[in-house]
C-alpha cells in the first residue's frame, strides 16, 4: 500500500510539474492578432535583429545583427554585425565598418553618449567565449576600445551601458551547457542573475532570477529594469548610482517571455515578448515553424505601477519571435531572434 500511495504521489506530482510547464510556456494562451497601427515597411536585410538602440540627437538606429540558423548548422555567417538605420532619411540599414579583429556575434547592445563622444556597448559570442565589446562610433566606423569578460559572465544576453566604463549585463542561464542548463529552462530553476561591472571588476548585483533576459535604465539612470523570460516577469530596481547596487522595487508578472526593452523619451518602456515559449524553441530549430510575436507598452505611474497597453499580438505570419520593439517619433521598429525582418510601424501618435 505504501509502495502505491508513494507511485501514486510521484506521478500526480509530475503531472502537476508538467501542467505549470505547459503553462509558463503559454501553451494555453490565446493568440488574437492585432496591431495598433500599420506597418509602413518591411526591412529584410538583416538577419536574426534581436536588438536595436538609438541615438536620441541623431536619430540612429543601431541593430544587433546574427544570423543564428546558419551559425547552428556550424557556418561562420559573414553578415553578422552591427548595422546602421536613420529612419528620417531614405537610405537602407547599412553594415558598420568595425575595427574588432576577432569573430563577431553580436547579441544585446546598449549605446551610450557622454561627453560628446558616442559608445556601444555589444553583447558578443564566439568560440572563445563571451564578452561584452566596447566600441567608439565615429566617422561611420566603430573603432574597438576594450573587451571585458569573466568567469562570472557566464551566458551574457543583454547590455545596459551607465558611463563610458561601467554597465550591467544580465545573465540568461547559471550554466553554459548540460542537464543543470536544462534544469533551469524547464523545470524553472532560477540560476540566472544580473552582474554589474564598475570599471575594473564584475559583481553580482542580483541573482536567484528565472532566465534574466532585455535589461535597461530609466531615463534619469535612478531605476534599472530587468525583464524575465521564464519568469515573465518586468523588475524594477532602485539603482545606488555611486555603488552600482540594486534594491529590488517591484516585480510585474506579464504573463509572457519578456525579452527585450527599450525605454522611450518620454520615460515609457516597450518590451517585446514570446508568448508561447514552446513555439519560439521550435521556430528556433526550424525556419518554417512561426512563433507568436508580442509588443507591449509600459506606461510608469505612481511608485513601480505601470499602465499596460499591448500594441501589438501577431500568430507570426508579420513577424516571428520578437526580441525588440523601439520607439523613435511616432513610429515602431520591431525586430526578431531568427528571421531577416524588421517591421516599421506608424502607431499614429
Amino acid at each position: 500500500m505504501k509502495k502505491k500511495w508513494i507511485l501514486a504521489t510521484v506521478i500526480i506530482a509530475l503531472i502537476i510539474l508538467v501542467i505549470k510547464t505547459l503553462y509558463v510556456a503559454g501553451s494555453f494562451t490565446t493568440i488574437t492578432p492585432h496591431l495598433e497601427g500599420k506597418i509602413i515597411e518591411v526591412y529584410q536585410c538583416i538577419p536574426g535583429a534581436e536588438d536595436m538602440d538609438l541615438d536620441d540627437a541623431t536619430g540612429s538606429v543601431f541593430i544587433s545583427s546574427a544570423d543564428r540558423w546558419k551559425t547552428q548548422m556550424g557556418l561562420e555567417p559573414e553578415t553578422d554585425g552591427i548595422y546602421l538605420l536613420q529612419p528620417d532619411s531614405a537610405k537602407p540599414p547599412r553594415k558598420l565598418v568595425n575595427t574588432y579583429t576577432r569573430a563577431f556575434h553580436p547579441h544585446g547592445i546598449s549605446f551610450l553618449r557622454a561627453n560628446a563622444v558616442s559608445y556601444l556597448f555589444v553583447v558578443n559570442h564566439n568560440t572563445v567565449g563571451s564578452s561584452i565589446e566596447i566600441f567608439e562610433y565615429k566617422s561611420d566606423t566603430l573603432f574597438h576600445l576594450s573587451s571585458i569578460k569573466g568567469d562570472a559572465m557566464c551566458c551574457p544576453n543583454d547590455v545596459v551601458a551607465i558611463t563610458p566604463s561601467t554597465f550591467y549585463v544580465t545573465n540568461d542561464h547559471g550554466n553554459k551547457r548540460g542537464f543543470k542548463r536544462w534544469m533551469e529552462e524547464y523545470l524553472q530553476v532560477p540560476q540566472s542573475s544580473v552582474l554589474y561591472y564598475n570599471g575594473t571588476t564584475i559583481t553580482t548585483a542580483h541573482d536567484g532570477l528565472l532566465y534574466a533576459n532585455g535589461i535597461n535604465v530609466s531615463n534619469n539612470g535612478d531605476q534599472l529594469y530587468v525583464a524575465t523570460t521564464t519568469g515573465r516577469s518586468l523588475l524594477t530596481f532602485n539603482r545606488d548610482a555611486m555603488t552600482g547596487k540594486l534594491s529590488l522595487a517591484g516585480e510585474l508578472n506579464l504573463k509572457t517571455g519578456l525579452d527585450n526593452i527599450d525605454v522611450d523619451t518620454d520615460g515609457n518602456l516597450w518590451l517585446a515578448a514570446h508568448p508561447k515559449l514552446l513555439a519560439f524553441i521550435g521556430h528556433a530549430k526550424d525556419s518554417t515553424k512561426l512563433s507568436p510575436s508580442q509588443v507591449l507598452k509600459l506606461t510608469p505611474g505612481a511608485n513601480t505601477d505601470y499602465t499596460i497597453e499591448e500594441v501589438i499580438m501577431d500568430d507570426g505570419s508579420q513577424l516571428s519571435g520578437s526580441s525588440i520593439a523601439l520607439r523613435y517619433k511616432n513610429q515602431l521598429y520591431v525586430g526578431g531572434v531568427f528571421q531577416p525582418r524588421i517591421l516599421r510601424m506608424d502607431t499614429g501618435k
